[in-house]
């Protein structure tokens, strides 16, 4: 029953849509203290899976919440000088694997390296992903420009699956960045 003509978004739409396999959701800022709270979430809904998979989910959750944190070009100023990058998050189950879906909006004038480097992250095999990931350590050590995103190298050798990219432009100078992973479960539950 609507009452007015205020709801143009049906709340009870977004539930329905939420229960299709969606253990967790996120959208808002985030920095330490919500990733804190996210990831105590994760542990208590995915408590019944394997743990190999759950710890898995953990590790990605990590990286890529704290690429939202870092680089999201939408920030929420939560006082004493505090700006935290806004994002999405969403960890849905699916029979036999899980997928984890962060997105924020980024400058379009940032996103082209990300791209490149997500795009060359997924060519490369197991051993060759962890020869890169060494490289780019190095590079940071040595403080060389263009040597970060070792979190989505990470990403990829923890979830053992390639990085699924999407770009939405917002406007002219924005678009809306997401990453997709999927994390296999463990067939014998260990």
């Amino acid at each position: 029953m609507k009452t007015g003509e205020i709801h143009d978004f049906s709340l009870y739409e977004y539930h329905n849509l939420l229960q299709q396999n969606i253990l967790v959701s996120y959208k808002g800022p985030i920095d330490e203290r919500i990733m804190s709270v996210i990831g105590e979430n994760i542990e208590v809904v995915t408590s019944s899976g394997d743990a190999k998979a759950k710890s898995k989910i953990f590790k990605v959750f990590m990286e890529l919440a704290q690429n939202v944190w870092l680089y999201s070009a939408e920030t929420c100023n939560v006082g004493n000088g505090r700006v935290m990058g806004m994002g999405t998050l969403v960890i849905g189950e699916f029979g036999n694997y899980y997928t984890f879906v962060t997105g924020n909006v980024v400058k379009n004038s940032d996103i082209e390296p990300v791209i490149e480097k997500c795009e060359k992250i997924n060519s490369l095999d197991r051993d060759s992903l962890r020869e890169y990931r060494r490289e780019q350590r190095r590079l940071a050590n040595e403080g060389k420009k263009n040597s970060g995103n070792i979190g989505l190298i990470q990403v990829a050798l923890t979830a053992e699956s390639p990085l699924d990219i999407e770009l939405t432009p917002v406007n002219d100078e924005e678009s809306f960045f997401s990453i997709a992973v999927k994390i296999e479960k463990d067939e014998q539950g260990n």
